[in-house]
């Protein structure tokens, strides 16, 4: 059904947000998951919608929607979160942002200048392909949440 594939298009885009901003989110939503996915996915989507349908177009479809996707996009909330609370439990995340960004040692500093160089290398206003800017940015702003949850949590 139509409606219903506009509404995986808008959670997936809204999950790849997610990835790219999850410490910011985690510390916004002090990792109360439900209320997180309540708002971030559920509520967002449903404005989405009736910003371009009437409800009743969607409104029949739209909870058993959420319903059957609602504790997978839980589960990897909770993966990304506990990176949050734990991020050393996972070297090897650390290790790849570190690789990705060339830096070999971590401060905020030198975490600035590489995010910075980056973003405007790949900026989606500069870059020629948008659609491989916007995918470049999702990856940048990912590794660069995790490097800044070490920072954040552990300084730097």
């Amino acid at each position: 059904m139509f409606i219903v594939k506009i509404m995986e298009f808008i959670s997936n885009k809204r999950m790849d947000l997610f990835q790219s901003m999850f410490f910011n989110l985690y510390e916004r939503y002090n990792g109360d998951t439900d209320r997180f996915l309540e708002d971030w996915f559920k509520d967002h989507t449903y404005f989405i919608l009736k910003n371009y349908f009437r409800e009743e177009y969607f409104k029949e479809h739209f909870e058993d929607f959420f319903n059957k996707r609602k504790n997978v996009i839980k589960s990897y909330v909770k993966a990304y979160w506990s990176f949050c609370i734990s991020p050393y439990a996972k070297p090897n995340q650390i290790k790849v942002a570190l690789d990705f960004f060339g830096i070999k040692e971590l401060s905020y500093e030198e975490l600035k200048k590489k995010y910075r160089s980056m973003v405007k290398k790949y900026h989606p206003d500069i870059y020629p392909d948008k659609k491989e800017a916007v995918e470049k940015m999702i990856e940048i702003n990912h590794y660069y949440q995790i490097l800044k949850t070490i920072l954040e949590k552990y300084g730097g």
